[in-house]
């Protein structure tokens, strides 16, 4: 298996993170993978660190076959007090009052299902919320997903990883 993208992340306490979609270490819904729905997993948000105004949604398959792996989704400027988001909040239909949906690692403003190629095995797809003490996290256009994890760094204030997992199909 490859990396834990948070291992070496800027530390944050921890707060609560689940999803009616799927249990930690859970095999994604088919909804959720790009051939069969493309839509985000249900998220529900707890036990927040206080001063947290709003969150960084994000999902990234750590065991991509490609250099650094792949982020399927960046969503700024959640409010907090949503408490979660809803089965296919990230969809290019949906929207979430307030929140920015950012270009993720295939050029889609928005989540982008799970497709492992075949032959690559299990993959785990790291769902993480970043409690954050903005209102609105001030991202230039065009930002990398990089540059939006630096710029959301001096103001965190607590992180919440759910880790499910995708298989490919058989060669």
């Amino acid at each position: 298996m490859s990396h834990d993208p948070y291992a070496l992340a800027f530390p944050a306490p921890a707060f609560t993170l689940t999803s009616t979609d799927v249990d930690e270490r859970g095999q994604l819904p088919r909804s959720a993978y790009a051939e069969e729905g493309d839509r985000s997993p249900a998220l529900t948000w707890t036990d927040l660190p206080e001063g947290t105004r709003s969150l960084l949604v994000t999902a990234y398959d750590a065991d991509a076959p490609v250099p650094g792996g792949l982020w399927h989704w960046v969503l700024t400027d959640v409010p907090a007090a949503a408490g979660g988001l809803p089965t296919g909040a990230g969809s290019a239909e949906s929207t979430v009052p307030g929140a920015v949906a950012l270009p993720n690692d295939l050029g889609r403003a928005g989540y982008s299902g799970v497709n492992p190629p075949p032959g690559t095995g299990v993959h785990r797809l790291f769902i993480a919320a970043t409690a954050l003490d903005v209102d609105h996290l001030e991202v230039p256009a065009g930002a990398s997903t990089a540059l939006v994890h630096v710029l959301a760094v001096p103001h965190t204030l607590g992180r919440a990883v759910l880790v499910a997992t995708s298989t490919a199909p058989a060669v």
